[in-house]
């Protein structure tokens, strides 16, 4: 009853071990923001058994010695070095009898960026700087007005991300957008919200609405979709999007946009 009862009390994931015999539940599974910077995991098993953590499959630390149904471990992260900010871990473990046990992977989410270093092998400037080049790159855009069609780029910025535990990407986030028309030389600023829904065939779709103003009297609505194609450098992911522009009060003002960029929630506040 009492294992029960933190199942519904923390709405915990259940994940099923190799052999399909022992369950394990994540109740808690963080990095503190504050230094120095912990991860902090609870979980129990079906059956009383020792465990281990596997984190980034480099890791690997000990969190029950013991045979135990209930388990916690607080480890500092102040020494460790990854190359993402999504770190995948697993749960290893083994019963009184010597049967070994593998938990499916779980992503666990960095809240701090400075300890991120890059590739063993790779020039840490040289990367620093593809990243940076990256990130600020705009995104090549096809706008089709009522009247007429023109080439745009864009760049969108992502400011505050929403997560849940488990997945590779938050489930939203709000974002400014910039974007200049060439032909009619018109600036569109936005600010929006996006719906992220993972795919397992592609990386995700999102549906998203937006607020725009040209700064001379054109404000409306965007409602668009974006696909997320794939990952690149396990930080970017390449998208697709179309949008359709309007103003609500006079619906002959309108115009869609056809657009590919790269994705990022590097550099945003996560919530």
């Amino acid at each position: 009853m009492k294992k029960l009862f933190f199942l519904l009390l923390f709405f915990s994931v259940s994940i099923f071990a190799q052999n399909d015999t022992l369950e394990v539940f994540i109740i808690d599974a963080f990095v503190t923001p504050e230094k120095p910077h912990t991860f902090k995991l609870t979980f129990f098993t079906s059956e009383e058994v020792k465990t281990k953590i596997l984190i980034n499959n480099k890791y690997t630390i000990d969190v029950s010695k013991e045979y135990l149904g209930d388990h916690s471990v607080e480890i500092d992260f102040t020494n460790y070095k990854f190359v993402s900010k999504f770190i995948p871990y697993k749960i290893l473990a083994v019963d009184s009898e010597g049967i070994k046990s593998e938990s499916e992977q779980f992503e666990l989410i960095l809240p701090y960026e400075k300890f991120i270093e890059t590739k063993e092998g790779n020039n840490p400037i040289t990367t620093l700087l593809s990243g940076l080049f990256l990130y600020f790159l705009p995104s090549p855009n096809y706008v089709v007005s009522e009247y007429d069609e023109y080439f745009s780029l864009t760049k969108e910025f992502s400011l505050i991300t929403f997560y849940s535990s488990g997945y590779n990407y938050p489930d939203g986030n709000i974002s400014l957008e910039y974007t200049h028309i060439y032909g009619d030389i018109s600036n569109y600023l936005r600010i929006g919200y996006k719906h992220i829904i993972p795919i397992d065939v592609i990386e995700y779709i999102s549906p998203g609405l937006t607020g725009f103003t040209n700064f001379d009297g054109f404000n409306g609505i965007g409602a668009e979709l974006s696909i997320g194609i794939f990952k690149l450098y396990d930080v970017f992911t390449v998208y697709s999007r179309y949008r359709y522009n309007f103003k609500p009060t006079q619906t002959n003002q309108y115009f869609h946009e056809v657009s590919i960029g790269l994705y990022s929630n590097f550099f945003t506040i996560d919530i």
